[in-house]
């Protein structure tokens, strides 16, 4: 059979350099002149950057779940029925259909038995899909490191209605940041390698996808001409197949559950001497009399690789439990009751065990894990990411909270500033006057400009993702520009200064027409709010410039949640640097030109200068990181005070995972188990 491939020719190489990039069944290799391009040598070389950092990603992953070789549970599957392939069958030499049955440790020849290498792995809630899919990635980057890198991506966060090329590039360049720099053609490395085949994408959790978007998702993913792995509940990818079509080219594999043989063996191999009767006397029970409900429940529980994973934390790590309780039917009379008990279980045996590091209980833990399932099972998302926790708050009271922060902070800084270098202009009535206006009408401006950028998206604002770098140098272009973020901040700047200005000038034009000067403070409070307003858009713009000439994107390694917490408050802090310098500099010049004298005009502009650093920090996800998760969510007790080392303790645990910049509950089971009971 003739090999297919696809062949790419680049000229951006030296002069009579002809490259040409070809795939080959998941082989890369480059033909043509030995003379390299500097480019194709950079892309080659960020490519196995690639395939290192995700390799370390999946082996930390599987290793943190107990799922090495030595250790890992007998995961089998077969074959899917025809329905559920693409018109997909592979002859035999002999004529036979080939079979794609297999076990945990050869899921790479399964997967390399199917010539398209589209694949999609089926499997109820607990079966072991998406860890089957890590040990999957980790074969194929170490038996056949040259071929595409395989990429894990979750798809409960895809709508269809964005152009899945596009969204792949997306969270490649949100997660590897490395990929999020252009190359010399100007696109972004990220959307390069999806568009030159250079990344086998592993979906993961298609049954996560609206039942209502399915059709969509399905026409999406076959149109997408690469090959790929797709996980799913057998119900949800079973319906869309026979509504539509499977996916174009795919073939499927189910997993099947474990026997009762299977899970005693494991459990009994993964435990003490003293506690291995103990699983005898239950296993036996189960084997004696089948058909007794509490018999019935657990081995529909002990079947669930999930299931008994738990069960081998709880029992075997905790010598204080005997096992047998399992078969207490008045106590377990269901096996979703049997499910809860292992989950709650679960978090208590493994929050036990205390570090120097920690000082909560299991009760807290579970509480706070509470309120995020809750968040995250109304958003219907399954990532966490810190920058979109301020969004667990309802709207009103992020800019009740915002308006009195910041109105507070704006009028401390005025009575200390801007009062004073006004103050022959008025007396001590007016100045108080002005000084109990300006804050909460400075705050409530900055409150709602603010909620913009939450109305935009499900998770608010979204962190930068530079680095500063003195080194930098200038490009040749100005494609560099932050060209919409510049707008935004303009736009913001311009919106807030005009309600700080004009919340000023009404206040003085009020405390001036106190004293018969009415045409006077209307004319003050009209040209002072749109002149101040369009000078603070101007700063903000400017300082987005500015900051992001110095700014690197570029990052060896993936992005750790924590890794752009520390970039956007460096960011972030530069801009507000910038933001109050540049406003200092327009005001002054604006005070001056209205006839203050210079000492007063250069403490009028260091005011607002002033002024403007708690509104800048207010409109970046740091800012609201710092205002809502770090004081207000802890101060009502939904979450811990040091929350970054809670999240980075539970990902210890193993009660969490990570997904690229994103943390993720174990398991979608333990999310919903923790969120129904935050909502009871």
């Amino acid at each position: 059979m003739a090999a297919e491939y696809e062949i790419h020719n680049h000229s951006s190489g030296p002069a009579g350099t002809n490259v040409q990039f070809g795939v080959n069944k998941g082989t890369i290799w480059f033909v043509g002149s030995p003379a390299r391009s500097s480019a194709e040598d950079a892309r080659e070389g960020r490519l196995r950057d690639l395939a290192a950092e995700v390799r370390s990603a999946c082996d930390r992953e599987l290793e943190k779940w107990g799922l090495r070789d030595r250790d890992a549970l007998p995961v089998r599957w077969h074959t899917a029925t025809d329905d559920l392939f693409d018109h997909w069958t592979k002859i035999q030499d002999d004529g036979a259909p080939v079979s794609l049955d297999g076990r945990f440790t050869t899921i790479r020849h399964t997967y390399e038995t199917v010539e398209s290498r589209r694949l999609v792995i089926l499997g109820r809630a607990g079966a072991g899909k998406t860890v089957l899919a890590h040990r999957l990635i980790l074969d194929l980057l170490t038996n056949n490191p040259t071929g595409p890198v395989p990429v894990l991506f979750s798809l409960g966060d895809w709508n269809p209605a964005t152009e899945l090329r596009a969204w792949l590039a997306e969270h490649l360049a949100r997660d590897f940041l490395f990929l999020d720099t252009p190359d010399v053609a100007g696109k972004k490395l990220a959307e390069v390698f999806v568009e030159r085949g250079l990344i086998l994408p592993v979906l993961d959790g298609f049954d996560e996808i609206p039942a209502d978007h399915h059709p969509s998702a399905i026409r999406q993913i076959s149109t997408l001409d690469l090959p790929l792995i797709l996980t799913s509940r057998p119900g949800e990818y079973s319906r869309a197949a026979h509504e539509i079509k499977a996916i174009g080219g795919a073939a499927a594999i189910t997993l099947e559950d474990l026997t009762l043989d299977e899970t005693h063996q494991y459990l009994r191999q993964s435990t003490g001497k003293r506690r291995g009767p103990a699983w005898d006397a239950v296993f036996n029970q189960l084997r004696t009399a089948p058909d007794e409900p509490a018999n019935r429940n657990l081995t529909a529980m002990l079947t669930m690789p999930l299931m008994v994973m738990l069960a081998r934390t709880v029992y075997n790590d905790n010598q204080g439990l005997d096992p047998g309780e399992l078969l207490n039917i008045e106590r377990f009379p269901t096996a979703m009751a049997l499910e809860d008990h292992l989950l709650d279980a679960y978090l208590t045996t493994v929050y036990t065990r205390r570090t120097r590091r920690t000082n909560w209980d299991s009760d807290q833990a579970r509480r706070w894990l509470g309120y995020i399932a809750t968040h995250l099972t109304q958003r219907d998302t399954h990532d966490l990411t810190w920058w979109n926790l301020p969004a667990t708050l309802h709207r009103r009271s992020r800019i009740l909270i915002t308006t009195v922060v910041v109105g507070l902070a704006v009028g401390i800084v005025y009575g200390l500033a801007v009062r004073p270098a006004i103050g022959p202009l008025v007396g001590l009535t007016a100045g108080i006057t002005v000084g109990i206006a300006v804050g909460p009408v400075g705050g409530l401006a900055v409150g709602l400009t603010n909620e913009v950028g939450f109305s935009r998206g499900p998770t608010g604002r979204e962190p930068e993702r530079l680095r500063l770098s003195l080194r930098r140098r200038a490009p040749k272009s100005l494609s560099w520009l932050p060209r919409k973020r510049s707008v935004s901040e303009f736009t913001s700047g311009v919106a807030v200064g005009v309600g700080l200005g004009l919340g000023y000038g009404l206040a003085f034009g009020l405390a001036l027409a106190l004293g018969g000067e009415i045409g006077i403070g209307i004319a003050i409070a009209l040209t002072f709010g749109i002149t101040i307003g369009i000078a603070i858009g101007i700063a903000n713009g400017l300082a987005g410039v500015v900051v992001s000439a110095f700014g690197d994107a570029y990052d060896l390694h993936a992005t750790d949640p924590w890794t752009l917490l520390n970039r956007d408050r460096t960011i972030t802090l530069a801009r507000t640097a910038a933001a109050a310098v540049l406003t200092m500099a327009l005001v002054v010049g604006i005070a001056t030109g209205i006839g203050l004298e210079t000492a007063r005009g250069l403490l009028f502009g260091l005011g607002f200068g002033l002024v403007i650093a708690p509104v800048r920090l207010a409109f970046s996800a740091w800012g609201s990181w710092l205002l809502f998760t770090r004081l207000w969510l802890p101060l009502t007790c939904r979450l811990p005070w040091r929350l970054k080392r809670f999240l980075v303790d539970a990902y210890d645990r193993g009660v969490l995972r990570r997904a690229g910049s994103a943390y993720q509950f174990r398991h979608a089971r333990l999310r919903d188990h923790l969120a129904a009971q935050g909502q009871s």
